[in-house]
């Protein structure tokens, strides 16, 4: 029987909100310039790399360019400052410490640089939990390609189908799915909307999961059981 041999979880909008931060700091220079920067506009970006591109939109707006050597730097300390102010996401720190007392490898798989999800770990207390940290610097091709997750289970030396992805935006969700991952969703407000009817189990925060929950979805399919089935196995266990 296949058993859990690991987690891998995103960074950006599923260990702490940086979302928001990196909206509200591009809305307020919008609204700067006298423009608005939509939920939907910034949808569009989440979870990808290379998507919509704020820099442009603004200027499309406006027909003209922008200085953005004065405004890059005043617009990234604003992220920075709100992004300060956001802890760990509810179930986060209590999941990973729970895999880590049963044995349990953890890895990060992130669209973002090294950098900024190595410190944010540190700063968060999380990256004494975390045995690998896989970015969009270290690989050839980002989420949605199956490239950092398959980088990620080969340095926890565990199978793909043995490990459990928690992701919160399709094109996470999609690189873990193409790897041979189990994927958990947790949306947040700005990837509610993609599509994620293909994942195995759809949450709306990690405090809804534990260990007995995760298993179930590893061997239910192990077993032949279909996607579908899996998912209530889960969710069977999660109300038990």
């Amino acid at each position: 029987m296949m058993d859990l041999q690991a987690l891998v979880f995103d960074f950006d909008g599923l260990v702490v909100n940086t979302e928001e931060p990196g909206f509200v700091s591009w809305r307020e220079l919008y609204h700067e310039f006298g423009q608005t920067l939509t939920l939907n506009d910034w949808t569009a970006a989440t979870g990808y790399v290379g998507g919509f591109d704020p820099h442009r939109h603004l200027e499309g707006l406006l027909g003209r360019p922008l200085d953005w050597s004065v405004l890059a730097p005043r617009r990234e300390a604003r992220n920075w400052e709100l992004t300060l102010r956001e802890p760990v996401l509810p179930g986060i720190k209590e999941l990973m410490s729970a895999a880590k007392a049963a044995g349990l490898p953890l890895g990060v798989a992130s669209n973002s640089g090294w950098g900024w999800v190595d410190e944010g770990l540190r700063r968060l207390d999380l990256r004494r939990y975390i045995d690998a940290v896989v970015t969009r610097d270290l690989v050839l091709n980002p989420k949605p390609a199956p490239d950092m997750y398959l980088k990620c289970v080969q340095i926890l030396n565990v199978v793909p189908a043995a490990a459990v992805a928690l992701e919160d935006s399709e094109p996470g969700a999609r690189a873990a799915k193409n790897a041979g991952l189990k994927v958990v969703a947790i949306p947040n407000q700005f990837s509610a909307l993609q599509n994620l009817s293909f994942v195995d189990l759809r949450v709306a925060s990690a405090s809804e999961l534990d260990l007995d929950r995760l298993r179930a979805l590893v061997r239910a399919e192990a077993e032949g059981a279909s996607p579908s089935a899996a998912r209530a196995i889960a969710t069977t266990i999660r109300s038990s």
